[in-house]
């Protein structure tokens, strides 16, 4: 049996308690927590699950994209069965099958939760009885959380505006912790002949890339020298994938680069003069923003919650209009014709924002602020 200074973290991947919370994970157990992470194997998993004071289980039933109702009891049930054996002192579910089912499990073993809402996603994107059931059971599901957290106070909105949350129990983090360290200050090269934009994120869809590619089209046809690189993974099994034929075509075209897919952004991101991330609805806080900003990397995306949470306009990037190619196009030509210092204020003033309120030092100390008064001193 745990003790009282045990925390879970629960999500739909490895790789994502890798990329967005290992640093978190390391800075409790050296506070002196244990700490369980309960996610599905993937290549990821081997790069924590043996670390000091770390227990990794293995989940079965947790199926992103399955909507099953008896795969979802699977889950259900063995979360349930882990958290009666582990019984930690608090546990952070991530992602909405994890928010959902976990809070249910977490509440029959009587465990105080927290539901941290990373981005809507895409179930809020769309319309119908698979939005609805969503929301039906976020309503019934989350208010037995000790709390519901967000990235970004348009989600926290959304979801007291719907009843979704009780607005006593929400509180706003301002992201996932950036490292800059690892992202440092680029050093800016003045008088370049050749500007370029880099698209950081998912091969799908919903990121915008058809907008960024229509952008890019614009940009040539006005002669600009400019080159736009594509740097992300192919997620096969998203519905809303971009075909890896669709990507060879437009390379061939000459429209954009495809660099592949690295763990290692920092080197792409110097490379770049701005980071482009023209996403539809849905993002909590992206991380890759952030990076290019700590990088001093002007940053332009669309008008949507989690970006513009983010940039400031006019000052460190610039937003545009949703789902438009057009005035993504317009804005990268803009901030093609600026004069060269006034790109490199805008980097400046990026990594100062980064530094005010979204570095990995502050968000862990949110983290272990909020465990402290979480975590019941008996139970």
């Amino acid at each position: 049996m745990a003790g009282k200074q045990s925390i879970a973290f629960v999500a739909n991947t490895s790789w994502s308690i890798y990329r967005f919370r290992l640093y978190l994970i390391e800075r409790l157990l050296q506070e002196g927590y244990t700490v369980f992470v309960l996610a599905p194997r993937d290549p990821y998993t081997a790069k924590f699950e043996h670390l000091p004071g770390l227990t990794y289980i293995q989940l079965f039933h947790l199926h992103a994209k399955n909507i099953s109702p008896y795969r979802n009891l699977q889950l259900y049930r063995e979360l349930l069965g882990y958290y009666r054996e582990l019984r930690p002192g608090l546990i952070f579910h991530y992602t909405i099958k994890a928010n959902l089912f976990g809070s249910l499990a977490a509440r029959r073993a009587r465990i105080p939760a927290v539901s941290v809402i990373t981005g809507l996603g895409y179930t809020f994107s769309v319309t119908g009885w698979l939005r609805l059931a969503v929301k039906l059971l976020y309503r019934r599901l989350l208010r037995t959380n000790a709390e519901i957290w967000f990235l970004n106070e348009d989600d926290r909105q959304i979801f007291i505006r719907e009843k979704l949350a009780p607005r006593e129990k929400t509180f706003l983090l301002p992201g996932e912790g950036v490292d800059t360290d690892e992202f440092f200050p680029a050093p800016y090269e003045e008088g370049k002949k050749e500007i370029t934009f880099l698209f950081l994120g998912r091969l799908i869809g919903h990121k915008g890339i058809f907008e960024f590619v229509r952008a890019a089209e614009l940009l040539r046809q006005k002669g600009l020298a400019v080159r736009c690189l594509l740097l992300g993974f192919f997620d096969d099994n998203d519905p809303l994938a971009i075909p890896r034929q669709q990507i060879e075509e437009w390379t061939n075209k000459g429209l954009v680069t495809y660099l592949g897919h690295t763990d290692r952004v920092a080197p792409f991101i110097e490379q770049a003069d701005c980071i482009v991330l023209p996403s539809y609805r849905g993002e909590g806080m992206p991380l890759s923003l952030l990076e290019g900003a700590s990088m001093c990397k002007a940053l332009i995306a669309a008008d949507t919650a989690g970006c513009r949470a983010i940039i400031e306009h006019g000052v460190n990037g610039f937003l545009c209009r949703e789902k438009d190619g057009n005035d993504l196009a317009e804005k990268m030509s803009i901030y093609y014709h600026l004069p060269a210092g006034a790109k490199k204020q805008m980097g400046t003033a990026g990594r100062n924002r980064v530094l005010k309120h979204f570095t990995r030092d502050i968000i862990a100390g949110i983290y272990i602020d909020k465990i402290g008064t979480l975590v019941p001193h008996e139970y």
